[in-house]
């Protein structure tokens, strides 16, 4: 937080200053709610979140646990309910980021399930379909095109339509010339996109792999001659 406040005195990038306080903020508040977590055991507080996984994908979810990451994850997915507040937006985000490196780390040693992974997506919790996009940023062979164009076009929180991205730029070589274009198309139609700059980054990014500029549609300008 510290290092937040000076940075907003000093020539500092908008997105690290976020960062920073983002960090520091949880770091803040995270003893409050582990707190409240451990009075609460196994009440409305907790989340299970290998449960959840385990409902349509029992083998990633025996994978998770094998690793030790049950506990980690279940107190990751609970912080992140907690923190529904408005101004919590960029804490939350960093959570979801969190369970991103933690699993993608996890699908770079084991092996996972294709079509697991693919209806932890499709059947999740916002959390969860985080997670499945963090186990395919973490293995290549498991991305599945649809998946991430439901990403880009209907998803559930920002942090997921970023990673999405983000798999699309660094699976770009592994993905069809069909649904090249058709993640494209659905880039450049998407004005949410636009609106974020990591996101807006990462398009360009893909954009520049296929050689095709990412440009948003305008709105359009009425003609003060015109009824």
């Amino acid at each position: 937080m510290v290092a937040g406040i000076v940075g907003l005195f000093t020539d500092v990038g908008d997105g690290a200053l976020i960062t920073v306080l983002a960090a520091g903020l949880l770091l803040l508040i995270m003893p409050s709610i582990v707190d409240r977590i451990r009075r609460s055991k196994l009440g409305a507080f907790e989340v299970e979140l290998l449960r959840q996984i385990a409902d349509s994908a029992r083998k990633t979810a025996e994978s998770l646990r094998r690793l030790g990451m049950g506990p980690e994850l279940d107190a990751y997915a609970t912080i992140y309910t907690e923190l529904n507040s408005p101004e919590l937006k960029a804490v939350r985000g960093q959570v979801l980021d969190r369970i991103v490196q933690r699993v993608s780390q996890a699908a770079a040693v084991e092996k996972f399930d294709e079509q697991e992974v693919k209806d932890l997506f499709l059947h999740g919790s916002p959390v969860v379909r985080v997670l499945a996009l963090g186990l395919m940023e973490g293995d290549l062979s498991l991305i599945d095109s649809g998946v991430l164009l439901d990403a880009v076009n209907r998803s559930l929180t920002g942090n997921e339509q970023y990673h999405a991205l983000r798999i699309v730029r660094n699976g770009w070589g592994r993905l069809t010339p069909a649904e090249r274009n058709q993640l494209l198309t659905a880039i450049a139609s998407n004005p949410q996109i636009e609106r974020g700059p990591d996101r807006r980054a990462m398009a360009e990014a893909i954009g520049e792999l296929a050689g095709v500029p990412i440009t948003w549609p305008r709105p359009a300008t009425r003609n003060p001659g015109a009824r």
